[in-house]
């Protein structure tokens, strides 16, 4: 057999390959969310006791962090500071960041079965 014969058959194979490989992709992929969904719901279910004390722990590390983020530095209170670091403010905008979605989180279930209903 030719080189570019030899060339030829090569191509086709790895393109036989990679439409094997997306077939199967494609076809075990809703497949593999479906279990990946079924577990996460069963872990979930497992977790449901718990949603009390997971609830204030996450709200006290929420308090916590915005404690963090706007008490006066230590140098700020015996000198006085006008304005704090740009860090200090990217954590600020990252404590708030914070709040919203675990606020979101928190309160999934009021108003996620409203969001599915007018979406499908």
């Amino acid at each position: 057999m030719s080189t570019p014969a030899r060339a030829k058959l090569s191509q086709g194979g790895a393109l036989a390959a990679a439409t094997t490989a997306a077939a199967t992709i494609l076809c075990c992929l809703p497949f593999a969310a479906g279990v990946l969904g079924a577990g996460v719901a069963a872990a979930g279910a497992h977790l449901a006791p718990l949603r009390p004390y997971l609830t204030a722990v996450s709200l006290l590390f929420l308090a916590i962090s915005f404690h963090q983020a706007y008490r006066a530095p230590v140098s700020c209170r015996t000198e006085g500071c006008d304005a704090g670091p740009p860090s200090r403010r990217y954590l600020c905008v990252t404590v708030w960041v914070v709040a919203v979605l675990v606020v979101l989180l928190l309160t999934a279930s009021w108003w996620a079965s409203w969001l599915i209903y007018w979406t499908l």
